[in-house]
């Protein structure tokens, strides 16, 4: 009869089966038999009930996780000395029980486990892990197939077995973005070699591929980077660098290509901070693509390497990065002497680009196809462009051509002949075998920044699919993605000198890419008010790079009021979009705009603007000095000027900066004019967030009726608009205020709500705040159970985003639930995290949090009760602990008081009084 109710399940399968009939042969048979009776005898022995066998895999169930554990141990002992090696998985759930067996998602589960593993190797849930008592390795988190949260996943540790396997067969196991190769990859075997060779030394984490433009650095850090992708545990990543303007967009650039959300709408800290906390725990080689004009931003690579051990870095450039830990590789042309194939790999490459180009294409002359190669000195760009000409000219003919114009692309190099310091003579020679038509499209792409759709370059280019397809053909235009052109940087640059040469022509061009990205920003602008906010949002965010460029010419060469419009728009994605992003584009902007921060008043009504709005979104992101400072002295010019939308956003800034200086009154002041005014200018999105932040400043004074109709006026405004993320920020505010007043059950219930809106819009940093404070309400209904659930789950989401404040809250609150439910261990382990932490982001009242935490988990022990009453004393009584933040340990600090002989309550409080915080973190951290 199978067990019902919590059950372990335990999975068993041999490895590499097909393999093994081959080798055994009619041997195979008499191996499985016995496989099965070690493996079934030892469940036996352990009280183990077989559910089902299927082939060579065993399914077993067991009533304890212990008996399923050690059943597993005796197995893998009993098969160590024979040929069959079996890999085994343990999940307790409660799987229901039906005529058939078990079905559930308990038993997808489990099966999962056992299927990444390798032959001897035992592994267990996180829920199994819980419930034995054996020596195991944790392998951290990692996602299944066909199931949508990550498992933490432990390895059982079998004294006298092998301990040590590959990497799990999980889906981030083989986790990469490298581009999947368009062309095959021909010669480089040596440099891949010593490519191989040079990281694998440890001193080497950042290795730099120098050679001029066209040599392949990319193809083969590519090829280099795909032999590797089964060493790093958290893959390769491709980072494409052609794009990104400036290195003040590296980290975010970094960030996308990992598929790191930068939390742009609550962390107090930089995108930069944030990557650089992520990548600390990860262990990957990360492949930056044309690192060339980002040099001055090479910086981070190295605070990376010192702050990420486990990382390293394969870089492509036309120049050395020049920091301390840089490894440098010389790119050169492919080899041009004869190989085991036969022919130098140079004229392979040029033969397998012609057949693709003219199918019938056929080598009759390799001299004359030597010869090409050796003029553009075996550059695969100037190989493949030669290859393009095939249906049109001989290869003496391009030859010819090339020899006319022998310009190599510049490099430093004092040795080079002059003749070879340009790629330019291909590119060249591709550009006079142009239409004036051709040429005239080829030369106007160059004003887009990454890729681009086919409506974009009709608008900027006129072109038709026609002409489009035509440039694909030349090798002159590629299509990464369905749908999508884009140019490589290389002939980019070279249609962008042609542009320049037509001044007129070049004006016009970048008038037409920005009127239709501006076209694009206004057309969505609504919708990204409202309720289709996520599909105009995640469209916009694919084209930033030219919206960012279309808004820059704008505002320096359109007139004030469509210049306005369009940063209006803009500044309204960069808000649904990232907080972070906004702040440092906003402000690039603005200086573009001719903004002195040194001398405001002289800047016009748009650069003003710009910088309004710099003020505006990055007053979200945490206190800063300086730009309060700044929007203290822009707040009389924009007066003066009559620039009231303007006016209002600093103002509400400033009512936010003093919130954060606790300084509530004054931000109330603030934020009431502000709103005020944003209702005259129609401004809602500052409107409704102001008012959030007035219910908060309002909250935080403990006058919650007022709180009360600042946040039920917010709500009013976003249930208009109907924007999802907004509504979420509302009802979020809401919850707060419930809490506040002890209404628990309803401040559950909006902040549930809150997570579902957050969840809708993928705001994952907004989706930790709203389960982390369910938590908190949960524990106010005296619900421990679902409090330290909902407080895990807030801290999973903080841990995708990254999130540090919020993982410091929710480990507070794990902590109060964990100590609530009985586990004093797993609560003091929480609030020492959560203080380390808090102490390294200097955060006074989170740290606060934290010694109350450590004060409730002292009041449980007789012996350190006098110690707890010092903690708990010195943390609910500091000014700088908010009210919301001591209720659950207020509790522990009133049984001392009720309960401590008055000598050792009153020693206690004098040692409070005396204390500091830094004392008290010491030796609560002891």
């Amino acid at each position: 009869m199978l067990p019902s109710g919590v059950v372990t399940l335990l999975f068993t399968d041999i490895e590499g089966s097909t393999r093994l009939l081959h080798e055994l042969g009619d041997g195979y048979g008499d191996a499985l038999d016995d496989h099965r009776r070690v493996v079934r005898a030892a469940c036996a022995d352990h009280d183990g009930v077989e559910v089902d066998t299927q082939g060579d895999a065993l399914f077993m169930a067991f009533a304890r996780a212990s008996d399923a554990a050690a059943a597993a141990v005796d197995a893998q002992r009993g098969l160590a000395d024979g040929p069959v090696r079996v890999r085994m998985g343990l999940h307790t759930g409660e799987p229901r029980v039906t005529e058939e067996g078990y079905v559930g998602i308990d038993v997808h589960r489990g099966a999962r486990i056992a299927a990444v593993g390798h032959g001897g190797q035992v592994l267990l849930s996180q829920t199994t892990h819980a419930l034995v008592d054996h020596k195991t390795r944790d392998l951290g988190a990692h996602r299944l197939k066909d199931l949508s949260a990550p498992e933490r996943i432990y390895q059982l540790e079998i004294e006298g077995l092998p301990r040590e396997f590959p990497l799990l067969k999980t889906v981030e196991a083989g986790m990469k973005n490298l581009p999947l190769p368009r062309t095959s990859f021909v010669g480089r075997a040596s440099e891949l070699e010593a490519i191989d060779r040079l990281l694998e030394d440890p001193a080497c984490r950042l290795l730099t591929l120098v050679g001029p433009g066209g040599a392949g650095k990319t193809r083969l850090a590519l090829e280099a980077a795909a032999r590797r992708v089964d060493r790093y545990p958290h893959g390769v990543h491709f980072v494409p660098l052609a794009s990104v303007s400036s290195p003040d967009f590296l980290a975010p650039a970094l960030a996308e290509s990992i598929q790191f959300a930068v939390d742009g709408a609550h962390s107090g800290f930089s995108a930069q901070e944030q990557l650089l906390d992520y990548l600390s725990e990860r262990s990957t080689l990360l492949v930056l693509d044309n690192f060339e004009h980002l040099v001055e931003g090479s910086g981070l690579l190295g605070e990376v390497i010192e702050r990420a051990p486990h990382v390293e870095f394969l870089t492509t450039s036309r120049e050395r990065l020049n920091v301390q830990s840089e490894w440098v590789f010389d790119v050169d042309g492919l080899g041009l002497a004869e190989n085991g194939n036969g022919s130098a790999s140079a004229v392979r490459l040029f033969v397998e680009r012609a057949k693709q180009v003219a199918p019938g294409f056929a080598l009759d002359d390799a001299a004359e196809a030597l010869r090409i190669c050796r003029l553009v000195d075996g550059m695969p760009l100037g190989i493949e462009l030669a290859a393009s000409w095939v249906s049109v000219l001989s290869c003496t003919e391009i030859a010819d051509e090339i020899a006319r114009n022998i310009d190599f692309l510049a490099t430093s190099t004092r040795d080079v002949p002059e003749r070879h310091r340009s790629l330019r003579a291909a590119i060249d020679q591709s550009w006079r075998l142009l239409t004036d038509e051709q040429r005239s499209a080829f030369s106007r792409l160059s004003v887009f920044r990454g890729s681009f759709d086919r409506s974009a370059a009709v608008a900027v280019t006129g072109a038709d699919l026609r002409l489009l397809s035509q440039l694909v053909a030349k090798s002159l235009l590629r299509r990464p993605d369905f749908g999508r052109f884009e140019l490589h940087e290389l002939l980019r640059q070279y249609a962008r000198e042609q542009l320049a040469a037509s001044p007129a022509d070049e004006t016009d061009a970048r008038d037409r890419h920005a009127r239709h990205y501006s076209a694009m920003l206004l057309e969505r602008q609504a919708a990204l008010m409202g309720p289709d906010v996520t599909a105009a949002r995640d469209e916009l965010r694919g084209e930033l790079d030219n919206l960012r460029a279309a808004v820059e010419w704008i505002l320096v060469e359109d007139g004030e009021s469509t210049a306005l419009a369009a940063l209006e728009a803009f500044y309204t994605f960069l808000w649904m979009h990232s907080w972070f992003e906004g702040a440092e584009t906003l402000e690039r902007l603005a200086r573009t705009a001719g903004f002195d921060s040194d001398d405001p008043g002289s800047a016009s009504a748009v650069a003003l603007a710009a910088a309004a709005c710099r003020i505006a979104i990055g007053a979200r992101l945490g206190h800063d000095p300086a730009a309060e400072e700044l929007a203290l002295r822009c707040v009389p010019i924009l007066r003066a000027r009559n620039l009231e939308r303007d006016v209002a956003r600093c103002l509400c800034a400033l009512g936010i900066g003093a919130v954060y200086r606790d300084v509530f009154p004054e931000a109330v002041a603030f934020l009431e004019e502000g709103i005020e005014i944003t209702r005259t200018t129609g401004d809602t999105l500052t409107e409704a967030g102001a008012l959030m932040d007035l219910g908060f400043a309002r909250l935080l004074m403990d006058d919650l009726d007022a709180a009360r109709d600042a946040f039920e006026a917010a709500n009013v405004l976003c249930d208009k608009l109907g924007n999802p993320l907004l509504r979420a920020y509302g009802t979020s505010k809401l919850g707060l205020l419930a809490d506040a007043e002890e209404r628990y059950g309803d401040a559950l219930r909006l902040h549930l709500a809150a997570n579902e809106l957050f969840a809708s819009v993928g705001e994952v940093g907004g989706a930790g705040y709203a389960l982390s404070r369910a938590s908190s309400s949960a524990f106010g209904l005296r619900d421990y159970s679902e409090a330290l659930r909902l407080g895990r789950a807030g801290y999973d989401a903080f841990s995708e985003s990254n999130h540090r404040w919020g993982l410091i809250t929710a480990l507070c609150r794990i902590g109060f639930a964990a100590l609530a439910v009985g586990d004093g261990a797993e609560a003091r382990a929480r609030f020492g995290n959560a203080l380390e932490r808090a102490h390294g982001a200097q955060a006074v009242s989170l740290e606060l949090l934290a010694l109350s935490g450590i004060g409730a988990c002292l009041a449980e022990e007789p012996a350190e009760q006098e110690r707890a009453a010092v903690l708990l004393t010195f943390a609910i009584g500091h000014e700088q602990l908010p009210p919301s933040y001591s209720y659950a340990a207020r509790p522990a600090l009133k049984r001392l008081e009720a309960e401590l002989p008055p000598e050792q309550l009153a020693a206690a409080r004098e040692a409070a009084a005396a204390a500091t915080i830094e004392e008290l973190e010491r030796t609560a951290l002891v």
